[in-house]
């Protein structure tokens, strides 16, 4: 029995010592719903689906599975069954000249006060912020954003933008010391994507992105350049 207890108490070390020294946090790999650290996602402006006409392209996770998704092509995804699919302007707000995607880093805890009150999560000990993206034709823009707990409202209070995606897969990483000058990432909220007219997409233009993460390293990811950032 003492032997049994003491391979239970080892394994239950090492458990916790992965979570608390694991090289990697995947926000969203939108294998599931809400997000992989239960947050809430969604998109809005530009890029709000029109729910009464699926018959066309609309934002929302990539899959096979999604009902009333036809011409599901797997080269849209970079792994497992699923991505994100954001397109510009042609859902209920196709007159919006901005879109943009959200995703909280933890559940809601308050929703009377504006920006609602999320868990915020401490991602100060990782160095990138890593993620995929595939543009339908390639040339397409977007901006990725940082909001944390001392947001005064919906805003982001940062912006770093992403250029060059081209029609395949890439995977760009964003070096996090940079952006903790600017964010508070021991209490971050909320990660998005614009991509509406606002960071120079026409009507129509789609990306698909995939394995939102925290990581240690860049691990080969093309490292985006922090100082075109804006701060709000």
């Amino acid at each position: 029995m003492k032997k049994i207890m003491t391979i239970f108490v080892f394994a239950a070390v090492m458990s916790a010592s992965h979570l608390l020294y694991a090289d990697e946090l995947v926000l969203a790999d939108f294998e599931g719903w809400p997000n992989n650290l239960g947050g809430e996602m969604g998109v809005y402006g530009s890029l709000e689906p029109d729910w009464e006409n699926t018959s066309i392209p609309y934002s929302w996770i990539y899959d096979s599975e999604v009902k009333d998704q036809e011409g599901f092509d797997r080269a849209y995804v970079h792994s497992g069954g699923a991505s994100f699919r954001l397109v510009n302007g042609t859902g209920a707000k196709p007159s919006s000249n901005w879109g943009s995607f959200a995703m909280d880093l933890g559940v809601t805890t308050d929703l009377t006060v504006e920006p609602k009150i999320v868990e915020s999560r401490d991602v100060s000990s990782y160095g990138y912020f890593t993620f995929w993206i595939k543009g339908q034709n390639g040339g397409e823009s977007a901006e990725i954003l940082f909001r944390d707990a001392h947001a005064v409202s919906y805003m982001p209070q940062m912006k770093v933008s992403v250029s060059n995606i081209t029609a395949e897969w890439q995977q760009f990483a964003i070096p996090l010391d940079q952006v903790n000058k600017k964010i508070d990432l021991s209490q971050l909220d909320n990660v998005g994507m614009a991509f509406g007219p606002d960071v120079g997409n026409a009507t129509g233009a789609i990306i698909y992105v995939d394995d939102f993460t925290f990581m240690d390293s860049a691990d080969g990811a093309t490292v985006v350049d922090v100082s075109s950032t804006t701060t709000l």
